[in-house]
């Protein structure tokens, strides 16, 4: 079996073409992906911040619903 030695030169040319696209794809991919792990790290702590200040208020409403039923004046 013979092959044509132009028609795998092409063929060569074509899959290194491709191969050049896919990494230029998966490049950007990955750095869209590293992106949104970012965002969703500072989305977390930030979530986790909140969560900590609404226990906190959580409390001091606790604390004033007690003063409250006890009477004592605020």
């Amino acid at each position: 079996m013979t092959y044509d030695p132009e028609a795998l030169r092409l063929m060569h040319d074509e899959a290194q073409t491709r191969i050049a696209e896919l990494s230029t794809a998966l490049s950007i991919v990955t750095d869209q992906r590293n992106n949104l792990e970012e965002s969703l790290d500072s989305a977390i702590k930030e979530l986790d911040a909140h969560k900590s200040h609404i226990s906190q208020l959580n409390s001091t409403v606790e604390r004033l619903r007690v003063h409250i039923a006890q009477g004592i004046e605020l």
